[in-house]
């Protein structure tokens, strides 16, 4: 049984209770004019959820943005994802649809708001970690960092949802798409400092192959 809840919150103290996760929200650092502003995550998934195997490839509804460069940039970042889950997991993570009844992931274009988060993923899981469906992502209509342009910044928010709505919590390796624990990351170094804005320009789902293996191995045994 899973309780749903409309805050970011992750009880680890709560037995016997459903483990409630809401907002697991991606904290975008926004890259511009030699400049680096922050707004971290307020919760972070345990790193013990997922999907059952025998659930994917996860239905994705993704309302279109009407612009091709846009609506390009979200089916590279399924496609993307289901490359990589097909090559680690030897199964596709994700099925677009065209219903959004029929979908076990929606992907809703919202107004921004003072909090200045470009994206984030609400979910609920069961005590044995057991993400229940539909999960549902919110994501900002983006706007161009700097070198960045929007259609990147849009695909590095979707595809780090994304990576959320399959259980994926942050990390704190500057390098992943999945960065980053909020405080973990010393941005008065120079080659951490680097290493974050260039992952950002050049967001890469292959980046967290490693952290998708480890979870996935473990959340399968026993239930495949």
């Amino acid at each position: 049984m899973s309780r749903p809840s409309e805050r970011s919150s992750l009880d680890h103290g709560a037995s016997r209770v459903a483990r409630s996760i809401t907002r697991s929200v991606l904290a975008v650092l926004l890259i511009g004019g030699g400049a680096l502003g922050a707004r971290a995550s307020e919760t972070e998934l345990s790193g013990r959820e997922g999907h059952p195997a025998d659930r994917l490839p996860l239905r994705v509804w993704a309302q279109r943005f009407d612009d091709a460069g846009l609506d390009g940039a979200v089916a590279r970042a399924l496609a993307d994802w289901n490359a990589l889950f097909a090559d680690a997991l030897g199964v596709r993570a994700f099925a677009p649809v065209e219903r959004r009844d029929a979908a076990q992931v929606t992907l809703d274009v919202v107004s921004g708001d003072a909090s200045g988060l470009m994206g984030q993923t609400r979910l609920t899981a069961d005590d044995a970690g057991v993400i229940a469906v539909p999960v549902r992502i919110e994501v900002v209509e983006p706007r161009a960092r700097g070198q960045t342009s929007r259609e990147t910044v849009l695909y590095q928010v979707v595809a780090h949802e994304l990576g959320h709505a399959l259980g994926l919590p942050h990390v704190r390796d500057p390098r992943s798409l999945m960065c980053c624990v909020r405080g973990s990351i010393d941005f008065e170094d120079a080659a951490t400092r680097e290493a974050y804005i260039e992952a950002r320009r050049h967001p890469d789902v292959r980046s967290v192959r490693a952290q998708l293996e480890a979870q996935y191995t473990r959340f399968w045994q026993g239930r495949r």
